[in-house]
């Protein structure tokens, strides 16, 4: 696989052990790789004379030439949430929770700036460190700018569509390379979050391949149910990203699984498990050679003249919403069927499709890079300013901040928040979704159809994208003030 073109934030990996003493009360025995769902487009600002640039950033400008971005107003316009807004729903009253490792020294300052450069409410944001405040780097890089960044897309992106909703930032502390302090910090903070949070909506951006746990996978993760548990009781509804490698992934080694895999958390059926899209809005794909010739060509040319004829796009003012998979990073959404869990009964309407396993993931959001969210960050060690950024980790936030919504007209009917989310969102009607479906692309020998989870090199086989529920995109995208409005009066 081709991954040295782009900075994929996925090798910015926190080895977390999952058996320390403030679980268990036994010593560590084995530890694992929580890697944050985050997807950064290269900063590559080559634009050929007189052509229009795909983005163009606020101040401090910076131009991606074929790259497009999305500022809140373009997403929530496409997904029909500045509806909601115009209506008064905006998050208030309302609590979000974000889990990271470290979080990010200057999280506050870039929300801010984030928030004044598109004229979005000031952030109510309170950072909890479960276990101390991390000590930064002057020159952060690694695991710190790996978390920093997915910081940065959490918060300003849950403030995206909940504008009004109260967020706090749960930093864990540290965001081990080996050992056992990082995990407990978590499993520490979300305690004290669904204990001091009642009602809230958590987004979890980060993931761990289920196999990973080997003979231990019991124990371990039934520890940490014990949370998502605590999450049900308090009405807080836990939603986790899916996974940017669709079907392939690794054991703790970085070794990849030679069969189909899927992630926990999103995996836990306590968890709504948030998947990926590919959101064209205003502009639509248009590659003229397949991702084997653009893969044949980068053996002989630089990745500048490589992207662009598979790269290539058209402008309109239509929107597409195809299952997230872009060959070139390479990268597609997580889904599949789970080996940790059974069938939970919420899913028995799909029973044809994931058969006696938990399937995920359960809903989707647009996870693009070509189409990313616009993130402003401000840390050292990376170039400050504007980046485009894309995962899963992407969708999480977003929909975290949908439920958030429909909680706040929850509140106004005098219902309690939504809670344990699945199995109301496996009982809403159909037209409460954007289906994803297969979706053709390009011209000549550039014509591609997006139709399953496969990431591309890997040699795992994905699962198909189908109409109705499938374990690429599950139920689909919200229909947003549909979706909101179901939630909102559901029992």
């Amino acid at each position: 696989m081709v991954r040295s073109h782009v900075m994929r934030m996925a090798s910015f990996v926190a080895t977390i052990g999952l058996l320390g003493p403030l679980i268990t009360g036994a010593t560590a025995q084995a530890s694992l790789q929580f890697v944050p769902m985050i997807e950064l487009a290269p900063d590559d600002s080559a634009v050929a004379a007189g052509a229009p640039a795909a983005c163009t950033t606020p101040a401090p400008v910076f131009s991606y030439a074929l790259y497009h971005c999305y500022t809140p107003a373009q997403m929530t316009a496409a997904y029909g949430v500045d509806a909601l807004h115009a209506a008064g729903v905006t998050g208030r009253g309302q609590t979000i929770v974000i889990v990271d490792s470290y979080g990010s020294p200057t999280a506050l300052q870039d929300l801010q700036f984030f928030s004044a450069t598109f004229g979005l409410p000031a952030p109510d944001l309170t950072i909890v460190y479960p276990t101390g405040t991390p000590t930064y780097s002057n020159a952060m890089h690694g695991v710190e700018a790996g978390w920093a960044f997915e910081t940065s897309l959490d918060l300003q992106w849950a403030h995206a569509i909940a504008p009004d909703a109260k967020l706090v930032l749960l930093a864990a502390n540290p965001a081990e390379t080996e050992g056992v302090q990082g995990f407990p910090s978590i499993f520490i903070g979300e305690q004290y979050a669904i204990a001091h949070y009642p009602g809230a909506v958590m987004s979890q951006s980060f993931a761990v391949t289920e196999q990973s746990f080997n003979s231990a996978a019991a124990q371990q993760v039934s520890r940490f149910d014990q949370v998502y548990a605590q999450a049900k009781a308090n009405h807080v509804t836990v939603v986790s990203s899916s996974g940017d490698s669709g079907t392939a992934n690794t054991d703790k080694q970085g070794r990849l699984f030679p069969f189909p895999t899927a992630n926990w958390p999103s995996s836990d059926p306590l968890v709504t498990s948030a998947g990926g899209t590919w959101l064209q809005y205003g502009w639509q794909w248009n590659p003229s050679v397949s991702a084997a010739d653009f893969y044949d060509c980068l053996k002989t040319q630089p990745f500048t003249t490589c992207r662009v004829p598979y790269l290539a796009y058209t402008t309109g003012a239509g929107r597409t919403e195809a299952v997230w998979k872009e060959d070139w990073l390479p990268a597609s959404t997580g889904g599949g069927t789970s080996e940790l869990f059974g069938r939970p009964t919420f899913q028995d309407s799909v029973s044809s499709v994931v058969g006696s396993h938990r399937g995920l993931p359960d809903l989707s959001w647009n996870a693009a890079v070509d189409g990313g969210a616009l993130v402003y960050t401000g840390f050292p060690g990376t170039r400050i300013g504007w980046h485009v950024v894309g995962g899963t980790s992407a969708s999480a936030p977003q929909l975290a901040g949908t439920i958030a919504l429909a909680n706040q007209l929850r509140t106004a009917l005098s219902k309690p928040a939504l809670g344990w989310l699945n199995p109301t969102l496996y009982s809403l009607p159909a037209a409460d979704f954007n289906d994803i479906v297969p979706e053709t692309f390009g011209t000549g020998g550039g014509v591609t159809t997006l139709a399953d989870n496969s990431e591309f090199g890997s040699g795992i086989a994905g699962f198909p994208t189908t109409a109705g529920y499938d374990l690429t995109t599950g139920l689909g995208s919200p229909a947003t003030v549909q979706f909101v409005h179901d939630l909102a009066n559901a029992p």
